[in-house]
C-alpha cells in the first residue's frame, strides 16, 4: 500500500462502453473515495446489438467533459486540487482508451501532475480492497464481457495468468445468448433476472471442460449449443423462457467454477483465497454457486464490478511507484490488447 503523503487521485476509465470518473482522497495507507460518475452507452448501443468501437468512442468524447464537471462540482473541487490522474491505457478499444488517456494528458499538462497508466483487467480484481481488504497473494478470478482470466495476484502489479478463455468470455457468452433469445442488449442481467424464476436443470447445455487443456476456457461452444436448441425448440423458448435462461446460465457458471477448480488443484492454491471481480462477479448465479463451493470467496461490490473510475483511482494508490512524471508522462499510449505480465516498462 502507499505509504505517501496526501494525494487526490482523479480516476478516468474509457475503456469500452462505460464512461466513469472518480476521486479518491489518500493518506498514507488510508484512501476515501470522494465521490465517482459513471454513464453507460448501452442506450446509445441497443439499436446495434453489441458495442460499435467507433460509436463507443463518439460517445465517451461526449460524455467525459460534462462528467468531469460534474465530479468536481459535487465535492466543491477543481482539477487544480489534483496531485495525480490515473486512467485506463490497456486493454480495451483503442479509440476509446485514447479519448480518456488525451483527457489525461490535457489535465496533466495544465497542472503538471504525473499520470499513472492502468491495466483495467488488473484494477478489476484489486477495486475488492476498495470495500474488503484481501491479504496477497490471491487467485482471482476476473469474468467480463471482454475477459475471463483465472489469475494469481501476488501485488497490485504482480501477476500471473493461470487461465483464459480460447474464444468468447463469459459475458459475451450471455449477451450472444441473449440476442439469439431476443432479449435485447445487454442481456446478461435479464438471463439473470430470468434465471431466478426458472428451472436450471430442465434443459441440458454443455458444460466445457476441455480436461487435456487445464486452465483453458471456451463458451463458442455452449452459444451454439444454445442457437441449435433454439432451432429445434422454439416453442420451449415461447413457453419456458425463465427454465431456458436458467439452464443457459448454469452451463456458463458452472464451466467457470470447473476451470477455477482444476487451476486451484493444478497448482495447489486451495489455501489462496478467490476473489471473483468484472461484470459477470454480479451475476447471483455464480455468486450463490462459488459461495456455496468455496470456503474463502471474496466478491468485488457490484458497483465496483463494471467498468468504473474508482478502480482506476485506486490501482494508482495502491501501486505509486507506476505513476509517470510530467512531461514525460505526456509520451504515454494505449494499447488495445491484454498482456500476460503486468508491466509498464
Amino acid at each position: 500500500m502507499s505509504q505517501e503523503m496526501s494525494r487526490l487521485i482523479l480516476g478516468i476509465e474509457t475503456s469500452c462502453d462505460d464512461t466513469s470518473v472518480a476521486l479518491l482522497r489518500t493518506e498514507g495507507p488510508r484512501a476515501t473515495l470522494l465521490t465517482m460518475l459513471s454513464l453507460s452507452q448501452d442506450d446509445a448501443l441497443k439499436a446495434w446489438g453489441g458495442v460499435v468501437p467507433e460509436i463507443a468512442a463518439r460517445e465517451h468524447v461526449k460524455a467525459l467533459t460534462p462528467l468531469l464537471r460534474a465530479l468536481f462540482a459535487e465535492v466543491n473541487l477543481t482539477s487544480a486540487d489534483l496531485t495525480d490522474v490515473a486512467v485506463t491505457t490497456r486493454p480495451g478499444l483503442i479509440g476509446a482508451l485514447l479519448t480518456g488517456l488525451n483527457a489525461a494528458k490535457t489535465l496533466a499538462w495544465s497542472h503538471q501532475l504525473r499520470i499513472t497508466p492502468v491495466n483495467h483487467l488488473w484494477a478489476h480484481l484489486e477495486a475488492i480492497h476498495l470495500s474488503a481488504p484481501t491479504p496477497y497473494p490471491y487467485l482471482g478470478l476476473l469474468v467480463s464481457g471482454g475477459h475471463s482470466l483465472i489469475l494469481r495476484v501476488s501485488g497490485p502489479n504482480d501477476v500471473e495468468v493461470l487461465g483464459q478463455t480460447l474464444d468468447d468470455a463469459a459475458g459475451e457468452a450471455f449477451d450472444k445468448g441473449g440476442k439469439l433469445l431476443g432479449l435485447g442488449y445487454p442481456a446478461g442481467r435479464v438471463i439473470d433476472e430470468l434465471a431466478s424464476k426458472g428451472d436450471e436443470k430442465r434443459f441440458s447445455f454443455p458444460i466445457s471442460h476441455m480436461r487435456d487443456r487445464p486452465g483453458k476456457m471456451s463458451f463458442s461452444g455452449i452459444k451454439t449449443s444454445l442457437r441449435v436448441f433454439i432451432e429445434k425448440h422454439p416453442e420451449h423458448v415461447r413457453d419456458a423462457l425463465p427454465d431456458v435462461c436458467a439452464s443457459y446460465q448454469r452451463a456458463i457458471i458452472h464451466t467457470l467454477y470447473e476451470k477455477l477448480k482444476e487451476v486451484r488443484q493444478l497448482h495447489n492454491l486451495q489455501a489462496l483465497p478467490v476473489v471473483v471481480g468484472g461484470g459477470v462477479a454480479c451475476n447471483r448465479g455464480l455468486r450463490a454457486l462459488l459461495g456455496a463451493k468455496l470456503p474463502d470467496v471474496r466478491f468485488v461490490e457490484p458497483r465496483f464490478c463494471t467498468d468504473n473510475g474508482a478502480m482506476i483511482a485506486h490501482w494508482a494508490h495502491l501501486a505509486p511507484g507506476e505513476a509517470v512524471a510530467f512531461p514525460e508522462c505526456l509520451g504515454l499510449d494505449a494499447r488495445g490488447r491484454a498482456v500476460e505480465k503486468a508491466s509498464y516498462t
